[in-house]
C-alpha cells in the first residue's frame, strides 16, 4: 500500500509539470513575462547576439512549448560546446519585461523536423526562401498573432566533422527593430532577415 501511495505521488508530480509547461505561441505579446522569469530560475538576462534584442536566456528550454511540441534540453552528440539548444525570451527592454516574441535555436534534428511540420500546418501562406545550400528558411506573417515567424537554418559539423542543422525559429512582434531601436530609420527584424535571405522560392 506505501508503494502504491508512492506511485501515485510520483505520477501526479509528473502530471503537473508537464502541465506547467509555457507554450510559446499562447504567450500574448507585450504581456508582462515577470511570473515566468521568477518561475523559471535558469533564465538569465542577456541579449540575442544576431538581433540586439534584449533577453532572458536559458540553455534548459525544457519548461517550454511549441504548440504541443515540447522543447527538450538537448545536446548533439560529439558536438561542440556551443551545440545544444537555446532559448531567448525577447523583452521590450533590459527594465521592461514585456514579451516581445522569442528565438529557439535547436539542434535536435528529429525535433526541428516536427516543429518545422507543426509550423507549415498551422500557419498558411508561409514564404520559402533561398538559403543557397544551407538547410531551410521560412517566413510567415500571422496577422491573429501581430507576429512575423522566421526560420532559418546553418550547416554545422560536430568534433568528428558530422555534418548537422542548427535551426533557428524566431516569432517576434511586428514592426519590431533591431536593437530595441527607438529610432525609425533603424532597420526591423524583417529587414534584416530579407537581407539574409532575398530571394523567394515559387
Amino acid at each position: 500500500m506505501k508503494y502504491l501511495f508512492l506511485i501515485l505521488i510520483g505520477m501526479t508530480v509528473m502530471s503537473c509539470e508537464s502541465q506547467t509547461k509555457t507554450d510559446l505561441l499562447a504567450l500574448k505579446l507585450d504581456e508582462n513575462v515577470s511570473n515566468i522569469v521568477q518561475a523559471d530560475q535558469e533564465l538569465k538576462k542577456d541579449q540575442d547576439p544576431n538581433l540586439g534584442l534584449h533577453a532572458y536566456a536559458t540553455n534548459k528550454p525544457g519548461n517550454y512549448a511549441l504548440g504541443g511540441i515540447k522543447l527538450s534540453t538537448y545536446d548533439f552528440p560529439n558536438g561542440n560546446l556551443a551545440d545544444h539548444n537555446h532559448l531567448y525570451l525577447f523583452i521590450a527592454n533590459k527594465d521592461k519585461p514585456n514579451y516581445l516574441g522569442f528565438n529557439y535555436s535547436s539542434v535536435n534534428q528529429a525535433e526541428t523536423k516536427s516543429i518545422i511540420d507543426f509550423l507549415k500546418k498551422t500557419y498558411s501562406g508561409y514564404e520559402r526562401r533561398d538559403s543557397k545550400g544551407n538547410g531551410e528558411s521560412y517566413f510567415w506573417d500571422v496577422p491573429k498573432l501581430d507576429a512575423w515567424i522566421f526560420v532559418y537554418q546553418g550547416i554545422s559539423n560536430d568534433k568528428n566533422d558530422k555534418q548537422f542543422f542548427t535551426t533557428n525559429f524566431i516569432l517576434v512582434k511586428k514592426g519590431t527593430p533591431m536593437e530595441n531601436s527607438t529610432d525609425p530609420k533603424v532597420m526591423t527584424i524583417k529587414d534584416y532577415y530579407t537581407m539574409m535571405y532575398p530571394d523567394v522560392l515559387k
